[in-house]
Parts: structure tokens; C-alpha cells; sequence
């Protein structure tokens, strides 16, 4: 099984140090156990996500397990709870928390995201699609939005990567949350399977799990 993913930090990315995060060191590490090679190679997130749906065997993250993707990926390592928030700066006179004074806002999204759904089904309708977290920070920094729809941890995570300044953006409501998965195609067959999952237990009991959790997860935006 060969292991793909995009760049959504903390779970993984090409950082200025070479590709790391919670998952990538996951995968490297069961590697390690299962004594296979190879590496995990990096896509663009919608590239990769149709790899894993439509491929014979690959192992993709991190994936958010909704609804409509329920059927089409085996879904074989939990990662977190992801609470999906709205993110503005900091010297914004609006409000953070009410729905109504956000849908009359400019809200931008990372393009491709199933979040998106989210948005539609509460009637936004100023939705900006940008092609990555340092796009959507740019655009709300530079004021062409009004604040950014984002898993929390992915965009904490995209702050402190790309250069900006935590105190410079406040989160404020929270709609909807989702599980982060390492997940895998369907045609991966349960062996294969088992012997990550496997190689991912021991992980857990060495305490490996819970240092990379603490490396990875950590937070710095600010709270109104």
C-alpha cells in the first residue's frame, strides 16, 4: 500500500525542514515496523483524495469522514476530532459568534473542501474558494475576505507555518466538526490493512501516538 496525501499541516506537509506532521511521522513509523519502503508522496489534496477513492491501493490523509465519502474509503486510523471554526482578525468590530452577522460577510474556504456544504446548508452565500491555507491567511490579512471556514488545528497549524502572527486573528464560531481518518482505498484488502492497523497498536502502547499528538497539536490563536 502506498501512502498519499496534500499539504494540510499539522497532519502533513513539505515544511522548510522537509515533509513532516502527525500523520506523515505515522506512516513513517509503521513503515518502520512493517519493514516496507518507500515514502509518502505529496498531491494536491483533491488529486490525492481521487487516488485513494478510485485506486487499487492507497492509504491517503487526512481524510475527514462525512457522509458522502462514507462507502468509498476503508477508514482505518482515527487521528482527531476536527471542530470546524470561523477565523477573523483580531481588530474586527463584528461579531465572531453570531451566524447572522457572519453570512453577511465574505467567508473564504479551502477549494475542494467538503466544508463547503456546511456553509451552503446554513445559506451562506459569500463563499471565496482559495487554493490553500497561506491563500486564505493572505486574503484576510490583505482584508479581501472577511474571515476564513477552516478545521481548527489545520489552520492554527497554518499560521504559525507560513509566518503570520497568532495574535493577529481570533476564532470565533464553531459550526460543525468531523473526524480525521488515515484512511484507505476500498480495494485494499483486510490483511494489508490489518498489518497497519497492527503496526499502528504498538505505536499506541510505546507511547509514540501520544508524543506525536503533543508535537502536532498544539495551539496559539487567541480566543475572544
Amino acid at each position: 500500500m502506498e501512502w498519499v496525501a496534500g499539504e494540510l499541516p499539522p497532519f502533513a506537509w513539505l515544511g522548510r525542514q522537509g515533509p513532516q506532521g502527525l500523520a506523515y511521522e505515522l506512516a513513517a513509523q509503521m513503515r518502520s515496523k512493517l519493514n516496507r519502503s518507500g515514502e509518502t508522496t505529496f498531491y494536491p489534496w483533491a488529486r490525492a483524495v481521487r487516488m485513494a477513492q478510485t485506486g487499487p491501493s492507497f492509504g491517503v490523509f487526512p481524510l475527514a469522514r462525512t457522509p458522502d465519502r462514507e462507502l468509498h474509503f476503508n477508514w482505518l486510523i482515527p487521528l482527531t476530532t476536527v471542530h470546524y471554526s470561523f477565523f477573523s482578525l483580531a481588530t474586527d468590530s463584528f461579531d465572531h459568534f453570531d451566524t447572522e452577522a457572519l453570512k453577511a460577510r465574505r467567508i473564504g474556504v479551502l477549494r475542494g473542501s467538503p466544508i463547503i456544504k456546511n456553509l451552503q446548508a446554513e445559506r451562506f452565500s459569500k463563499i471565496v474558494e482559495a487554493k490553500d491555507y497561506k491563500d486564505l491567511l493572505r486574503l484576510l490579512e490583505r482584508q479581501h475576505i472577511d474571515a476564513i471556514y477552516a478545521g481548527e488545528p489545520m489552520l492554527r497549524a497554518a499560521i504559525e507555518e507560513f509566518g503570520f502572527k497568532s495574535a493577529t486573528f481570533r476564532r470565533g464560531l464553531s459550526l460543525k466538526s468531523a473526524e480525521l481518518y488515515m484512511a484507505t482505498s476500498i480495494a485494499v484488502d483486510k490483511p494489508e490493512a490489518e498489518l497497519w492497523l497492527q503496526a499502528y497498536r504498538e505505536l499506541e502502547l510505546d507511547g509514540t501516538v501520544a508524543r506525536l499528538q503533543k508535537k502536532y497539536l498544539s495551539t496559539g490563536v487567541r480566543e475572544r
